[in-house]
């Protein structure tokens, strides 16, 4: 019982993990006549980080230990519970059929006995009939029944004294697993990212009503970081990039493994911690997949900062700060392509009445996009400093089960040389795509792999191109 519960929680920090290195956003070098093609290019490619964090097999096979063992059950309904875990044994020959009759059974037993319909015993039923469904390859309606599950989960927490003080902690965290494994089969972009925003905040109100702290310090940074993400004009302080990625966050142990700060009180996140942070990137996938990358660069800049003071493992942390400064970026060339299409407007425009305005929006635009890529150079670049002041960190792969540290300094190396390809620092650019591709083989990050030759070959067309630029430009003698 024991293994199954630590299988299915590693699996829950697996899914975590799947969703901080899901797909990154490929940075391109843009020239006056491709900033469109660009970066719908870029939004093609956060289209598919959708895809790449949909990886739950193990929640599939493993959710419902979390509520089975170590619940206990009237009379009746054990009599009928043993029944369908015959018909599903080996000795039945896995018969899901029957054994899906005896489970709905069971829960018309529970409802006959006033069971609680939010209680451990009621809804882990209903979790091996959703598993019964889905052997029977009935995905819609085991998919329908996690959204009736959420639905009273969502209406339960928010009726006053419905669930205890005590227990809501418990329930959210329930509510999130459920929320999870829902969104392994949905099919509706829309729905799927309505969801989880719903259920993230009713999980966020939590947290931050159990740290009056914490409230005060995000309700200070949601305006600011909004205003800079939608291009508003912004204060005369303008936002400033706070590097998480430091001793005083992570630290080393004697043998040179990181470890997070445990002085921290991490307290208000507990016990759905994990599953928090889970489905917040997966809500930035969800908000990518939907081109909306102003609220998915909230999202994870908001999600990087409290990572740290949760006391995530480091290693998720360094990740997730690399996938902060892709998006920095991507949002860098969000504002870069809007003022390439101002600019043409202004130059077009036949009255230039309204000219004085396009020059104050022009300017603001140039503004946020050298912010965005200045805090993305920052994301990196922190990441790399940290990888060399401690030298005998240990980022082998094969020394560790999560390979998250190494994934983000390859990643943080790659970032820092497109944003030197950007800058046509050629020379640079390609020594430092060089270096994250011998770092993405040594832990086999075979998706950076693809893209950093593909970057690299950009350098050497720029360089050929630029030589033979020099070579027409020079007189002949």
């Amino acid at each position: 019982m024991l293994a199954a519960r630590f299988a299915v929680r590693n699996g829950f920090r697996r899914a975590s993990y799947a969703s901080s290195k899901a797909k990154l956003p490929l940075v391109r070098h843009i020239t006056t006549n491709s900033y469109g093609a660009a970066f719908k290019a870029n939004q093609s490619v956060w289209q598919k980080w959708l895809y790449g964090v949909g990886m739950f097999g193990a929640l599939s096979a493993g959710l419902w230990y979390f509520y089975w063992p170590r619940h206990t059950f009237s009379t009746s309904v054990a009599k009928i519970l043993r029944k369908a875990l015959w018909e599903e044994s080996d000795r039945k020959d896995h018969d899901y059929q029957a054994a899906l009759k005896y489970y709905l059974e069971a829960l018309q037993e529970c409802d006959k006995l006033e069971v609680d319909p939010i209680s451990d015993e009621y809804t882990g039923i209903e979790l091996k009939v959703a598993e019964m469904y889905e052997r029977l390859d009935m995905g819609d309606r085991a998919h329908d029944l996690y959204l009736e599950m959420l639905y009273r989960y969502f209406d339960a927490l928010h009726s006053p004294g419905r669930v205890a003080d005590n227990l809501r902690p418990h329930l959210i965290q329930k509510d999130l697993r459920v929320l999870i494994k829902s969104l392994e089969m949905n099919k509706d972009v829309q729905i799927g990212k309505r969801n989880l925003l719903a259920h993230l905040l009713l999980a966020q109100e939590e947290v931050l009503s159990r740290s009056p702290e914490l409230k005060k310090y995000f309700d200070k940074r949601k305006e600011r970081t909004a205003k800079l993400f939608r291009g508003d004009t912004m204060a005369a302080q303008p936002l400033e990039f706070q590097n998480l990625v430091n001793e005083d966050n992570i630290k080393l142990n004697e043998e040179s493994y990181m470890i997070v700060d445990l002085a921290k009180n991490s307290s208000a996140w507990e016990p759905f911690k994990e599953e928090f942070f889970t489905a917040r990137d997966l809500y930035t996938a969800y908000c990518l997949s939907t081109q909306d990358i102003t609220s998915a660069l909230s999202c994870k800049l908001t999600t990087v900062e409290w990572m740290v003071m949760a006391d995530m493992p480091p290693g998720q942390i360094l990740l997730s700060q690399a996938n902060l400064g892709s998006l920095l970026y991507l949002q860098g060339e969000n504002f870069e392509s809007r003022i390439h299409k101002l600019t043409l407007q202004r130059e077009q425009a036949a009255n230039s009445s309204d000219d004085d305005t396009m020059i104050r929006t022009l300017r603001q635009l140039h503004k946020n996009r050298d912010s965005c890529f200045e805090m993305a150079h920052k994301c990196y670049d922190s990441i790399i400093r940290f990888s060399k002041k401690n030298k005998k960190l240990r980022f082998n792969a094969k020394d560790l089960m999560d390979p998250s540290a190494a994934h983000a300094i390859a990643l943080s190396i790659y970032g820092t040389g497109v944003i030197s390809l950007h800058k046509r620092n050629w020379a640079k650019a390609e020594r430092l795509l060089n270096e994250s591709i011998a770092l993405a083989e040594e832990t086999n990050f075979q998706e950076l792999l693809t893209e950093a030759h593909q970057e690299l070959r950009k350098v050497a067309i720029a360089k050929e191109a630029a030589a033979s630029k020099s070579t027409t430009d020079t007189p002949a003698n």
